[in-house]
């Protein structure tokens, strides 16, 4: 019995440590331009909040809002947040209208019933909105029985989102696929397949993108495929060769630019 106090005294003093170190520890929090976001403190159970005290560093550290007996109140109301704060309950900030000037560090100074003081800081990095996936085709070969086609799925350079392919539901029959690398697929689709709708997805924390290409209208009716520029079609090229051995499908003949 004594092991299993000792056993049970040490999970508890690790849990312990792991909450101090992640209270000590900036908490990273995600917003997006134009939208909102909220700071929501972790606090000890069964204690009272009497004050918060919420300061903005971003290089100099201010005081921007404070919570207490007398409510919500704001020290310099004209500073750069103006009416964009508010208290969402009795501890929590919300900041509204984010701008890219909002990221940085927050800190919230909380005291509770009835003397004792925790800090706790949130780092709040504002992005720009997720952009719609690009999607990028190319006609690698077609007969009356197959259409073989490399599809890639992505973002701007410097978005910090990720991609993936998805299917859409129905049957699969008349429709290979090959994941090669990231969001680079070869597809062979047959004529008259079912479905042949791909959908190319994008997300990050708090958003997510998607958009749609199908197959059968590059294939045969002249479709919307993207023109690649010269040098995704020789790293596509490149590509394909490294994966030739592996790949179900027919070797590639001489690429098709598809427009």
């Amino acid at each position: 019995m004594g092991r299993c106090r000792g056993g049970l005294f040490g999970v508890a003093l690790l849990a312990t440590t792991i909450g101090f170190a992640a209270r000590a520890q900036p908490r990273q929090v995600n917003g997006v331009l134009g939208g909102s976001v909220l700071l929501s403190p972790l606090l000890p159970p069964n204690k009272t909040v009497t004050e918060i005290e919420w300061s903005f560093s971003a290089g100099a550290t201010v005081v921007v809002a404070g919570f207490g007996p007398g409510g919500f109140e704001r020290p310099d109301p004209k500073d750069r947040f103006k009416e964009r704060l508010e208290m969402f309950n009795a501890t929590a900030l919300k900041i509204r209208a984010l701008e890219r000037g909002d990221s940085g560090v927050y800190g919230a100074r909380i005291k509770l019933h009835p003397a004792l003081v925790e800090d706790q800081s949130f780092n709040l990095s504002v992005y720009e909105p997720l952009p719609e996936p690009g999607i990028r085709s190319w006609l690698l070969s077609k007969s009356p029985a197959w259409c073989h086609l490399l599809l890639e799925c992505h973002l701007p350079s410097g978005t910090g989102g990720t991609v993936a392919w998805m299917r859409g539901w129905g049957e699969p029959g008349g429709v290979r696929v090959r994941a090669l690398c990231g969001g680079v697929l070869q597809v062979g689709v047959q004529p008259g397949s079912p479905n042949t709708t791909f959908t190319c997805r994008a997300w990050r924390a708090l958003e997510e993108r998607r958009r749609s290409i199908h197959l059968a209208s590059i294939c045969w009716n002249g479709g919307d495929g993207v023109r690649p520029g010269r040098w995704t079609v020789v790293a596509a090229g490149m590509l394909l060769a490294a994966y030739a051995a592996r790949l179900e499908f027919p070797k590639v003949p001489p690429w098709h630019r598809h427009q």
